[in-house]
């Protein structure tokens, strides 16, 4: 891809966290004149940056700062073209003007696509996009590639791509908001793991929020692989580049399925064990989906089947995504604050080989509640927390004993009392923690804090 030409452009970053920070670092290297702005006060950006260790980025990313709702009355300057972190709506009200004037209007993402040196991988769906992503990086340097996960699970792309090499195959989660946005990013392999209601406080109807997942299968390279799960039909209808490769279960289109205890792949018409299911780390239920999304993925890039099974088998997972984090007696504590929907615990709990007391609560994103109560047959007791709380429990009101805690201390504590002597204390919310907490990272490192409190030994 041809690197932009903007030295001596006016750029403005409109969100200045941790992906509008790289960017404005990015396009400021390419010789850039970059203008941050951001709704916030220009005390809570300042302590934005303090508490998530962007000061010495943020000094090397703009210009000039506005902070504040007032910053487009302040703007001097009409900028060349806009730059949107992903937490801000394309229907920002500021937008307008420059869309009037057809001033160009991308994402992060986008801009630190223009500039990657080599091949890339795009990875996105509802649930299980952090686990795959840095999953199938790991896999790939088993391979011998040199691969790093980056993207919405934490390091923006902007902030590596002037690093890569031109023979690395980054690994890049994709959030609906930064698809939102891409144009020209032609990912050699794009994965849609799987879709469920998510993000309907931001999206009017569920149609939107795939609209903009299926902006990464449109944008596949045509000499590419579209990889897409065998139980989504909607994403296996989409349009996309590339060729189809299916994970799953068998089917004639499929290229990793499982098949009993084992994970199959099919390469040149030839269909091979590839590694048992209990020789991988993570064996959880999504895991396994997961395990045979990362070996579809990998299939295109890594010639050695011996390489992707070691890979497979070799890595131990993410904080907060079904993470064991302490035993007490027979107990077990596993922290998964990172199912922040209905689709995400649905999918955790189904066939559970333990009893469960479930933890489950936060900030709503706009979802029905009762689709949990078909997943249920293995909690013993919920308890629930959070402004969705009183919500949660009356949708499984009749279903399973539920109880409310002030706080996630003490739900913790309430939990392990009903957990004994057998059952495992699962926080898996279905909700944002934006009540409580910063971030769902806050929450499990809250609820690990709240284990040790007990005395749980560490794993």
């Amino acid at each position: 891809m041809t690197r932009p030409e903007i030295a001596g452009r006016a750029l403005l970053v409109l969100g200045l966290g941790r992906s509008g920070c790289a960017a404005g670092a990015l396009l400021r290297r390419h010789g850039a004149r970059v203008i941050g702005v951001d709704d916030a006060e220009g005390e809570t950006v300042a302590r934005r940056w303090q508490a998530d260790a962007l000061v010495a980025l943020a000094d090397r990313a703009f210009d000039e700062v506005i902070a504040g709702r007032d910053w487009p009355l302040r703007l001097a300057t009409e900028p060349d073209a806009v730059v949107l972190s992903p937490g801000v709506p394309p229907d920002h009200p500021a937008l307008a003007r420059w869309r009037v004037a057809d001033v160009p209007i991308h994402g992060e993402l986008e801009w630190a696509t223009r500039y990657l040196p080599g091949r890339s991988i795009g990875i996105t769906g509802t649930n299980g996009k952090s686990t795959t992503t840095a999953w199938l990086a790991h896999v790939l340097r088993a391979g011998g590639l040199d691969s790093a996960a980056v993207g919405n699970l934490g390091t923006p792309l902007a902030a590596v791509v002037d690093e890569l090499d031109p023979s690395a195959v980054p690994v890049v989660e994709c959030s609906s908001f930064q698809l939102e946005t891409i144009d020209t990013w032609r990912p050699d392999v794009g994965v849609v793991l799987n879709l469920a209601p998510d993000h309907l406080d931001r999206y009017p109807d569920l149609a939107a929020y795939h609209a903009a997942k299926a902006r990464l299968a449109a944008h596949v390279a045509e000499d590419g692989h579209y990889v897409t799960w065998t139980g989504c039909p909607e994403a296996r209808r989409w349009r996309h580049g590339g060729r189809l490769a299916l994970f799953g279960d068998e089917d004639p289109g499929s290229v990793a399925w499982i098949a009993g205890d084992r994970l199959r792949v099919r390469r040149g018409g030839e269909s091979v064990d590839l590694v048992d299911l209990a020789d991988l780390a993570l064996d959880s239920p999504p895991n396994l989906l997961n395990a045979a999304a990362v070996a579809a993925a990998a299939l295109p890039l890594v010639k050695d089947l011996e390489a992707i099974a070691a890979g497979l088998q070799t890595f131990h997972g993410l904080p907060h995504r079904h993470q064991l984090v302490g035993r007490l007696g027979g107990v077990r504590f596993v922290n998964d604050t990172k199912a922040t929907n209905v689709h995400a615990v649905e999918v955790g709990l189904a066939g559970y080989p333990r009893p469960v007391v479930l933890i489950a609560g936060g900030r709503g994103k706009g979802e029905d509640y009762t689709p949990l109560r078909q997943v249920m047959s293995s909690v013993r007791h919920v308890v629930t927390i959070g402004e969705e709380g009183p919500a949660i429990a009356a949708a499984l009101a009749g279903v399973v004993p539920t109880s409310a805690a002030d706080d996630l201390a003490t739900a913790v504590a309430e939990a392990a009392a009903l957990a004994r002597p057998d059952a495992t204390v699962l926080l898996s919310p279905a909700c944002a923690s934006f009540d409580m907490y910063a971030n769902y990272r806050e929450r499990g490192e809250a609820f690990v804090a709240a284990v040790r409190a007990l005395g749980a030994g560490e794993e």
